[in-house]
């Protein structure tokens, strides 16, 4: 129990520091190709159909705190609304410092989608979002609490503001352009987020969130369309990528790719994450499946671990995330039948996803 406290002191002194001098980061998901639109808002409708994505993480086992991560979004395409892309939702929730500290996000998505010619699309979507974020004061310890002899003795002078969390708005906004063929399709992305660096503090005092820059690239490469017996046996796809992120005074590179090879999916990265001058290191493994459940609609369930390499190893220990997908492709916004359709939407060729 007293290990407990001293580690909650611990991590009060560090926040309360932080209100004051070190900017807050967001909370990063290894598999953000299943966790898209949290990185870039424009992912939103960008293949045709509906998905709906669950993302769990639990960060750093070795600590002895709780840091887990959620994270569901849900979003459906549509080609039937002339300049549309889609709708989507996203939700979010992050607990830290043994449950101290909570975080929860919800907002919606809008897309819209420009044609270029028959094999490239700009899409651009927005993030509109509500914050709530919340400290458990009754479970702090004070430094004014503790006597050298008889430990937790009284009340502390320190003023708590109360239980109610703050809560204020914020606005993201990316781009993407994707180039399309009957093999290979590039994607090719830009996200800026916390436009408007919303005010974060819990005390009186302005302690603004930063804003996080987000680029992303990667390609799958779809080998079903070779002739051999091989190729027609098992689908094969591909899918290397990139993706470099910026907050503060953090920064976040993962280089890696992911394979599809008949139904099972398996993926190595490598993730380097880098605050001021110290760096920390991953390498990522995933292993998953995909559940068909007919030609059109389909369930993905993928595990990734990070195995840390450098940067405090030993200490913090791996992580652990799960992500469960559902997509149904024949899913609409609006019934075809009663829309008209300008020709050159119906005949942008469409990238199945990966």
């Amino acid at each position: 129990m007293k290990f407990l406290k001293i580690i909650r002191t611990g991590l009060f002194i560090v926040l309360m520091v932080s209100f004051f001098t070190v900017k807050s980061q967001d909370i990063n998901f290894s598999q953000y190709f299943n966790n898209p639109t949290y990185f870039n808002p424009a992912y939103v409708g960008l293949t045709m159909g509906f998905k709906a994505r669950l993302n769990l993480r639990k960060q750093w086992t070795r600590m002895p705190g709780e840091y887990h991560s959620y994270a569901f979004s849900a979003d459906i395409a549509d080609r039937n609304i002339p300049g549309a892309g889609g709708i989507g939702f996203l939700a979010s929730s992050n607990i830290e410092g043994l449950g101290v500290i909570k975080s929860t996000m919800v907002g919606i998505i809008p897309a819209v989608r420009i044609p270029i010619n028959r094999f490239s699309i700009f899409q651009l979507g927005a993030l509109v979002s509500v914050v709530s974020k919340q400290v458990n004061w009754s479970s702090l310890v004070f430094s004014d609490q503790l006597d050298p002899r008889l430990g937790n003795i009284g009340p502390t002078s320190f003023r708590n503001p109360g239980s109610s969390p703050i809560v204020f708005p914020d606005f993201s906004i990316g781009g993407i352009y994707q180039l399309m063929t009957e093999r290979v399709t590039g994607t090719f992305g830009l996200a800026v987020h916390h436009i408007t660096q919303p005010n974060q503090s819990f005390l009186q005092d302005v302690a603004p969130l930063p804003r996080k820059w987000v680029a992303h690239m990667d390609f799958v490469i779809d080998f079903k369309r070779h002739r051999g017996f091989y190729y027609r046996a098992r689908h094969i796809k591909l899918n290397p990528g990139i993706l470099y992120q910026t907050q503060a005074q953090m920064s976040l590179f993962a280089i890696g790719t992911n394979a599809y090879i008949s139904n099972v999916y398996v993926g190595m990265w490598y993730k380097n994450e880098m605050y001021r001058k110290t760096s920390f290191g991953n390498f990522v493994w995933l292993a998953g499946l995909n559940v068909p459940f007919n030609s059109d609609s389909r369930m993905k369930i993928m595990y990734s671990f990070d195995m840390n390499i450098k940067g405090g190893a030993a200490f913090t220990g791996p992580s652990h995330e799960i992500s469960i997908i559902f997509e149904l492709d024949n899913a609409r916004l609006v019934d075809p039948n009663k829309i008209r359709i300008p020709v050159q939407s119906r005949n942008t060729l469409e990238c199945s996803p990966f």
